[in-house]
């Protein structure tokens, strides 16, 4: 069962559960696409990530995108005695 929601609302990506109650979130990974110029002047696409550690129960938070293009969002959590990781797609 899906526990999140991610959605970019400007230039920040909102993390909400789906159910409204608080989860403890661990850390929030970020994937983003940018293109790159190589030495021979070729272009393309690479993925970049970030990683947030965060440590706090919530069931909202906002995160800044750097005005970069947003792939995925993981979002590493604890529920009840278990650590759990959910990938989201942008």
């Amino acid at each position: 069962m899906t526990e999140f929601k991610a959605r970019l609302d400007g230039e920040r990506i909102i993390l909400e559960t789906v159910s409204g109650a608080p989860l403890l979130i661990r850390e929030v990974i970020v994937k983003y696409s940018v293109t790159s110029l190589s030495p021979s002047d070729e272009r393309s696409r690479r993925t970049i990530t970030e990683e947030t550690r965060v440590e706090k129960v919530t069931n909202k938070l906002e995160i800044p995108t750097r005005g970069l293009d947003v792939v995925e969002v993981t979002v590493i959590y604890k529920k009840g005695e278990s650590t759990l990781r959910e990938d989201l797609a942008i």
